[in-house]
């Protein structure tokens, strides 16, 4: 165990930047193994700018545990305790038995998140029991026992577990403030809002949760003053991020035009499109420009084929989240990386855009895995083959009362006719249809459109 640092001039860290890691462990703690994990989640928490103020070793045994979290967590000054180990299926494994039992609330959207990135690595990622929660102050973070394992799961919630950590110290950020008004006409861009003292409040808190929002997949709205006229109670610059259920961070200065942001958020987000909105208050008036950033859209590609490997690998490339419909294992022990796969078709968050293509029309289950697309609101349907290949399938989905209307929805052949051949060619050609369709256009060539 080390004792508490402080920083290098001397002052005590920053309470919500500070970390414990603590190692579950019988064999390190008897001396008898290397503590390789709790080494490597330190030195990635130091990278991510956390101070590492303790390492701790503790046998597999839940007392001794929870006694450890509980004086970790109470002592104060401590914004984040990392376990590792102790998260699996033995019967020494009990990290997660004795965290659930000391913390105050749980954090399951941070275990999902770690678990769900490990499922792109492995599908032994399923046996981790770890938990997240908070105690007090403090934010208790369960980390698989192997050095990959634990990092590759804090890799997946570091973008958010910042903010988790400021919040659960009270810094909520949430609140509006008052600002004093630039003077009429003024632009002063990039200027942060002003505090009921006069002292500017830091634009940081609304750049961080626009960053954590983006990276959890959350629909959310900025908007930002661009110009002022009169003597509003705004200043060019000033920030508020939003989502549909209300503000988030930040604000344009008064109720009235928190208010109307949050009108024109509202708008945006159903339309996906950014605009420019004016706002009016006695004092004066502001134009506001409202950016929406909608939910990262998913390319579903079913069947493990040569062009399902290229699509999802380009469709990552221009913007979108993939997931891979596979049953037959061994379709998946080449070195393809595939990224996310899944024996059928998942359920997503309210609010995704899917596109879905169906890349093996001799697969097994291809009229079930249409039946349950068309039973979404899928933003697009396909599947590769002529129409002598999938005709079958359509016939059978309208025996199953699926609707000439319903079935036009599936595009086949799919993709643009650019002459495609190869595997990678036939993947360009449905990706550039799919990206067509997301944006509302025919494809085919610019100088065409003129």
């Amino acid at each position: 165990m080390t004792s508490a640092t402080s920083d290098d001039d001397g002052s005590t860290p920053e309470p919500s930047r500070t970390a414990v890691v603590v190692t579950v462990s019988d064999g390190v703690s008897r001396g008898v193994r290397q503590d390789t994990s709790g080494q490597a989640v330190a030195d990635l928490l130091e990278r991510s700018g956390y101070r590492v103020v303790r390492r701790e070793l503790v046998a597999d045994d839940r007392p001794d545990i929870e006694r450890l979290l509980t004086a970790l967590a109470d002592g104060g000054g401590v914004g984040l305790v990392a376990t590792t180990g102790g998260t699996g299926f033995g019967p020494r494994d009990v990290t997660p038995e004795a965290t659930r039992a000391v913390i105050d609330r749980e954090a399951p959207g941070l275990a999902e998140r770690m678990r769900s990135a490990g499922r792109e690595m492995t599908p032994l990622a399923d046996l981790s029991r770890g938990v997240a929660g908070t105690r007090g102050s403090t934010v208790l973070l369960n980390l698989p026992g192997s050095p990959k394992g634990a990092i590759e799961s804090l890799e997946a919630v570091l973008p958010v577990l910042g903010h988790a950590v400021e919040l659960v110290s009270g810094r909520t950020a949430h609140g509006a403030t008052d600002a004093v008004s630039a003077g009429a006409g003024t632009a002063v861009p990039g200027a942060a809002p002003l505090t009921p003292g006069g002292g500017q409040a830091a634009t940081g808190d609304v750049e961080r949760e626009l960053v954590s929002r983006r990276a959890a997949g959350e629909p959310v709205v900025l908007a930002t003053a661009v110009r002022a006229q009169g003597d509003p109670p705004c200043r060019v610059g000033q920030k508020i991020l939003l989502s549909a259920d209300g503000p988030i961070a930040g604000t344009l200065g008064c109720a009235e035009f928190d208010a109307g942001a949050l009108d024109a958020a509202r708008s945006a987000l159903d339309t996906g499109e950014p605009r420019t909105v004016e706002l009016r208050h006695e004092l004066g008036s502001i134009e506001v420009y409202v950016e929406p950033s909608l939910r990262t859209p998913v390319l579903v590609a079913f069947g493990a084929t040569p062009v399902s490997a290229a699509l999802t690998r380009w469709a990552r490339e221009t913007g979108f989240d993939t997931v891979v419909v596979e049953s037959r294992a061994e379709r998946l022990a080449d070195a393809v990386r595939w990224g996310r796969v899944e024996p059928s078709l998942p359920t997503f968050p309210e609010g995704t855009q899917v596109f879905a293509v169906h890349t093996d029309h001799d697969a097994p289950g291809v009229v079930d895995a249409l039946d349950a697309l068309l039973r979404t609101d899928a933003a697009f349907v396909g599947v590769m083959g002529s129409a002598r290949h999938v005709g079958p399938h359509v016939d059978e989905l309208r025996t199953r009362g699926f609707t000439d209307a319903d079935l036009a929805r599936v595009q086949t052949p799919v993709g643009l006719d650019i002459g495609a051949r190869t595997a990678e060619e036939i993947a360009l050609s449905i990706l550039a249809g799919v990206v067509a369709a997301r944006r509302g256009r025919a494809g085919g060539w610019l100088s065409g459109t003129s």
